[in-house]
C-alpha cells in the first residue's frame, strides 16, 4: 500500500502542470460575467444562496446579480468596476479578482477557459509529444 502511494506521488509530481500565459486586456468582461461558487463548489444557482455567501463572507458583497449562464447559474457584475472598464479599488481588491484567471485543473480538464477575447489563457508546462517521447525512452519503444 505504501508502495502504491509513492508511485502515486511521483506520477503526480511527473504530470503536467497547468500555466497561465497572456496579460489583462482591460475590457472589464471578467468583471461583468462572474460566476459565484458556494463552499461546495457548485455554481450560485439562487439568489438565496447568494445572500447566504455575503452573511459567510463580506467581499462577496461587492457583487449584485447580473443575469444568468446558459446553465442557470447566476451571473455576477463588480461593483467596483468603472466605466472605463477598470477597478475602482485596484490596489485593495480580493485574492479573486488577484488571482484571475486562477488554475482550476478540475475545470480546464472539463473544457473550462477564460472568456472570449480574454488576454489570458492556459497551457501545459508538457506537451503530449515530449511527455511521450520520455515514456518511450524508459520502456524503449519504437515509432
Amino acid at each position: 500500500m505504501i508502495i502504491d502511494y509513492i508511485k502515486f506521488l511521483f506520477q503526480k509530481l511527473q504530470s503536467a502542470k497547468y500555466i497561465r500565459k497572456g496579460k489583462c486586456k482591460q475590457c472589464g468582461d471578467c468583471c461583468r460575467n462572474i460566476l459565484l461558487f458556494t463552499d461546495s463548489d457548485m455554481p450560485v444557482l439562487s439568489e438565496e444562496q447568494f445572500i447566504q455567501i455575503q452573511n459567510w463572507d463580506k467581499h462577496f458583497k461587492n457583487f449584485y446579480v447580473s443575469g444568468k449562464s446558459e446553465t442557470g447559474a447566476l451571473l455576477f457584475t463588480c461593483k467596483e468596476l468603472g466605466d472605463n472598464n477598470k477597478c475602482n479599488v485596484y490596489f485593495f481588491r480580493g485574492l479573486g479578482c488577484r488571482n484571475y484567471p486562477k488554475i482550476n485543473t478540475k475545470f480546464l480538464i472539463n473544457g473550462g477557459k477564460p472568456l472570449d477575447g480574454c488576454g489570458y489563457y492556459f497551457k501545459t508546462d508538457k506537451d503530449f509529444q515530449s511527455y511521450l517521447k520520455k515514456i518511450c525512452q524508459k520502456k524503449n519503444c519504437s515509432g
